[in-house]
């Protein structure tokens, strides 16, 4: 005799399965940011700052394989680069973290990076577009070619316009 599912089996079976990896996500990216404020408070306010294009594209991505997220972010931690290396240079500390903050071009080196993201996110598709246009039209010229040489080598009758020829 098997035992009746309790509400909570029935609850915990319907959840999709991106609901679940999204959760864990969270949970990961909660606990990471948990540990670099106890360890690295420094380094920690400077990427919160920093991130901020990166999480506002997290939540306006709208496709499921977080192509803006990832594009935005790679960007974004480009930009970032410079400066953790340059907080780490000075020493992990809130006057360094500070000192970098409060200059214009720091906050332009992190959100120029991520508005570039912005940029090829919005732009590529559009690039893509014409490549592929031109190896179609490169692609439409070799097979008008060739249609032309197998017409010249069979005869008019493999168009399918003319009739055999009767014998």
């Amino acid at each position: 005799m098997t035992a009746e599912p309790t509400t909570a089996d029935k609850t915990e079976r319907a959840k999709p399965a991106s609901a679940v990896g999204r959760n864990a996500s969270a949970t990961i990216v909660i606990a990471a940011v948990t540990v670099l404020a106890v360890t690295a408070l420094p380094l920690c306010i400077l990427l919160l700052a920093g991130l901020i294009p990166t999480m506002v594209a997290t939540l306006v991505d709208r496709y499921r394989a977080k192509y803006l997220t990832r594009t935005v972010g790679f960007m974004n931690l480009a930009g970032l680069t410079p400066l953790v290396v340059q907080l780490w240079g000075d020493g992990l500390t809130m006057a360094s973290v500070a000192h970098i903050l409060s200059r214009p071009i720091d906050w332009l080196t992190m959100y120029g990076a991520a508005g570039i993201g912005w940029i090829l996110f919005l732009g590529m598709p559009s690039v893509a577009r014409v490549f592929v246009d031109i190896r179609a039209d490169q692609l439409q010229r070799d097979l008008k070619a060739r249609a032309k040489s197998l017409v010249q080598e069979w005869g008019e009758e493999v168009t399918g316009k003319s009739p055999p020829p009767k014998s």
